[in-house]
């Protein structure tokens, strides 16, 4: 269950077909053990019961010493002899690595191995993290050509592109949460400016609820403070995973019933999965 349903959640199965540019010097082991780090981290949440926010901003993750270096950047808190395996390694809670966001395997998925892709990664937060993904893009919306000569920036050609107004209504959605995950390169590695022009990456937006937030930092605390919308979404992709159908409105209902009832109880991750196995959801599937 737990390989299976983090590779369909997070689309950490995508990764075999990604080839990274040999400018990243991501290797074959690396990439393995970044898909497994998400199935520990995952493992963990659910035997320890820890609390949903954790995997938002844990103090904890699991990664090889290989990639704790090369792209979490770490110097210190890491077996330094486990460079080609896995162990637990404590973090600094409100940091830019650890928990979902920010994973080496996450950022891999949702980006081509060469270029990140905001729009891409705004849909797959919007989906897979918020519980609000946005309607298929019209059939006539034309693709968006990439600037070629590098002199304009991804959030300067997103924002003439989806100047139709047939655009704007789900790009306000879709482009906040995209552009806060580019300081993520297409490996997860954190970098300051966008490749090839060289200019600072601007991670500012405007969230659909007004939240207004300066970077990733600030999304990341956005996100534990309504972190009920978080675990709404998660269980929803628990129970269609259980069931191999997506919940109607009423079942939905349930599960927004769920998850406020274990936030008072403690905000267990295992809790909150046993309640949705005891639900009339699951029990009459």
């Amino acid at each position: 269950m737990v390989v299976n349903f983090t590779g369909q959640w997070l689309d950490t199965r995508l990764l075999k077909d990604i080839m990274p540019d040999p400018k990243f010097k991501f290797q074959p082991n690396d990439e393995k053990h970044a898909k497994l780090e998400m199935e520990y981290f995952f493992f963990e949440m659910l035997k320890e019961n820890r609390p949903m926010t954790d995997f938002i901003d844990p103090d904890f993750t699991w990664t090889s010493g290989s990639i704790a270096k090369k792209i979490y950047g770490l110097t210190t808190g890491f077996d330094k002899k486990k460079n080609e395996s896995l162990h637990r390694v404590k973090l600094n809670r409100g940091g830019r690595y650890g928990g979902v966001l920010g994973n080496a395997a996450v950022m891999m998925a949702t980006a081509n191995g060469v270029d990140t892709q905001p729009v891409v990664r705004g849909v797959w937060v919007l989906e897979n993290i918020l519980g609000t993904p946005p309607p298929p893009p019209p059939k006539s919306v034309p693709a968006l050509t990439p600037d070629t000569q590098g002199a304009t920036t991804p959030r300067d050609l997103l924002s003439a592109h989806t100047s139709e107004t047939s655009c704007a209504g789900c790009h306000r959605k879709i482009d906040p949460v995209g552009f806060v995950l580019e300081n993520f390169d297409p490996v997860g590695k954190w970098r300051e400016t966008w490749p090839i022009i060289d200019k600072k990456i601007d991670a500012s937006s405007t969230l659909p609820d007004g939240t207004e937030i300066k970077d990733y930092l600030d999304f990341k605390a956005w996100l534990v403070e309504n972190i009920d919308m978080f675990s709404e979404c998660l269980a929803e992709k628990l129970l269609t995973y259980a069931t191999g159908r997506v919940p109607n409105y009423s079942e939905r209902k349930e599960i927004e019933a769920i998850v406020a009832l274990n936030t008072i109880d403690g905000n267990g991750f295992r809790d909150l999965l046993i309640a949705l196995i005891d639900s009339q959801t699951f029990r009459t599937k």
